[in-house]
């Protein structure tokens, strides 16, 4: 499997953005928590773009939260001005529960192999590409509810350790369910509150120094209030790959310990947000 890939530094929180349609603001994308998105006024083709103050490099793009279906279609290009420098072509918004894993008269014809998740991302991984604009186009006739609906769009170029140098065995993943158990004075046991939320612990085993100072740059630069989208196995697909992948923040403050000679230990432990 592929290391690990986080995207630390959101260029797309930074950029000016239009929209095709705005039935809510686009600019709701560039915002943490669950009850803001950006929402289309009808099914026609949008087009979002986002513009940078200054060119930069971008390797990734995701669009978090969302209701697409495996019919829609996402296209991503990468612009430096007016060139374009990078274009995906269109590619599958959703994927559907392959042969041999569909059950007959279970799941619907054509369901996504990710339905059962509270949560759907698309993520597009891409060459490093200088640009100061970004530009991504969607369709999909298929969604019942008569709308588009992105929560969040990350951008940004990622971090990968070396493949030798991956997570250890022992990465854990926690579903914290969020309703909580009280009793009556009659003791029926009653549950307040809903939801769900990941909780993700792993830890880097064996890194180099020279590694340990790439890791130390990356996540210095911001703090527990930044969002981060991290991948624990990037293109592996399905569930596997859908669980483990999220927008989080740190749950611990960052360290490390020097283990033996040229090699170092890093624990990591991100709270979905």
């Amino acid at each position: 499997m592929k290391p690990l890939r986080m995207i630390i530094d959101n260029a797309h929180d930074v950029a000016t953005l239009t929209a095709t349609s705005e039935a809510m603001q686009v600019a709701n994308t560039q915002r943490s928590g669950r009850s803001y998105a950006w929402r289309s006024e009808n099914l026609a083709p949008q087009v979002i773009e986002g513009t940078l103050a200054t060119a930069r490099f971008l390797s990734a793009l995701v669009l978090y939260d969302h209701n697409l279906t495996a019919g829609g279609t996402v296209r991503i290009e990468y612009l430096l001005n007016d060139e374009v420098r990078y274009d995906s072509g269109p590619m599958p918004a959703a994927s559907i529960i392959p042969l041999g894993i569909w059950r007959a008269g279970i799941d619907p014809w054509g369901a996504q192999d990710v339905s059962e998740l509270p949560i759907r991302h698309f993520v597009a991984w891409m060459p490093s590409t200088l640009t100061n604009r970004y530009r991504v186009t969607i369709t999909d006739p298929n969604p019942p509810v008569g709308y588009m609906q992105i929560g969040r769009i990350v951008t940004g170029s990622y971090y990968s350790p070396p493949e030798e140098m991956n997570l250890s065995f022992g990465v854990n993943l926690k579903w914290e369910d969020l309703g909580e158990h009280s009793r009556t004075e009659s003791g029926s046991l009653r549950t307040i509150g809903e939801g769900e939320a990941r909780l993700l612990t792993f830890n880097f085993s064996h890194l180099t120094q020279q590694e340990l100072t790439r890791l130390s740059r990356e996540l210095l630069r911001v703090k527990k209030r930044t969002d981060i989208y991290i991948n624990v196995y990037p293109e592996a697909g399905g569930m596997l790959e859908a669980e483990h992948a999220f927008i989080a923040r740190r749950a611990d403050s960052y360290q490390h310990t020097h283990t033996r000679v040229n090699n170092f230990e890093v624990p990591g432990a991100f709270m979905e947000v």
